[in-house]
């Protein structure tokens, strides 16, 4: 099939084809309300006419297929009653198929293909979705780091962090983001494309390397570690310190009803 945009012909070796933006819009998508066709549980599609057409993930990333960039403000406000929108677009990757003879190859920001199908650009898309919703969570995270380097240090010097309100905060957005990653985004899982066409690994292959899906998922999972273990020792010891104190109090008032006994006594007693 060709996939040229708005009815043009595949142009000669070497020239753009397609145009690919793909942009993280939301927090999550709900694609059961969203009256757009289903590719599965996770992809829906709309699709823009003459070989253009555009994909929505749950997890808040659209990836356009030749979409004019006078058409994009319209298809968000589209999803936009359907989805956990964030405060403005977060992160984009900009990509152009470039006509080449086989074999495919993909670098900086160009993917030479000979006649692009619909399942290499459902295999593209998957991979650009993927990368701008963990830029995303990679801007995300550097903040968190910043609110957290702080208390590193002042455990290092022997102080604690007292704002436990702000902890339980930044602890329970390194949760929502792991929990993301895991439950809804599934980094690790390949497009049910590859199950019944395994010939299109090379393309996911060649396309997760140049974007580094794996190692930067591998990278915020480290740092999220780092987030959270900063996080739980800071207030395990808050509450160590709480206990601490209690304890203290408690004994005291013992202490102070001993003497009020004993001085009660003695007092009855030189009474007597």
């Amino acid at each position: 099939m060709s996939t040229a945009p708005r009815g043009m012909a595949p142009l000669a070796e070497n020239e753009p084809i397609m145009r690919i933006i793909a942009e993280c819009i939301a927090k999550s998508i709900n694609l059961r309300t969203l009256d757009y066709p289903r590719l599965s549980h996770s992809i829906a599609i709309k699709d823009l006419g003459e070989g253009c057409f555009v994909l929505v993930y749950k997890y808040g990333a659209l990836v356009h297929f030749g979409a004019r960039e006078e058409d994009l403000p319209f298809i968000r406000a589209e999803i936009a009653p359907h989805a956990d929108m964030l405060d403005g677009i977060s992160d984009t990757e900009s990509v152009e198929i470039i006509a080449g003879e086989t074999p495919f190859s993909v670098y900086n920001g160009k993917i030479k293909l000979e006649t692009p199908t619909r399942d290499q650009l459902y295999i593209i898309a998957d991979v650009l979705s993927k990368s701008v919703v963990l830029s995303r969570y990679e801007n995300m995270i550097l903040e968190m780091l910043d609110t957290i380097e702080p208390i590193a240090e002042n455990m290092r010097h022997g102080k604690i962090h007292g704002g436990r309100k702000k902890l339980i905060k930044t602890l329970g957005n390194s949760l929502a983001i792991q929990n993301a990653m895991v439950s809804r985004i599934m980094v690790d899982d390949k497009p049910e494309q590859l199950w019944d066409m395994p010939e299109l690994e090379k393309l996911f292959s060649l396309m997760s390397s140049e974007y580094e899906i794996k190692e930067r998922q591998r990278v915020l999972e480290g740092r999220l570690k780092v987030i959270t273990d900063t996080v739980r020792y800071n207030t395990d010891i808050l509450d160590y310190l709480s206990s601490y104190r209690v304890e203290w109090y408690i004994t005291l008032l013992i202490a102070v009803e001993i003497m009020l006994t004993l001085y009660e006594m003695f007092f009855k007693h030189a009474q007597n």
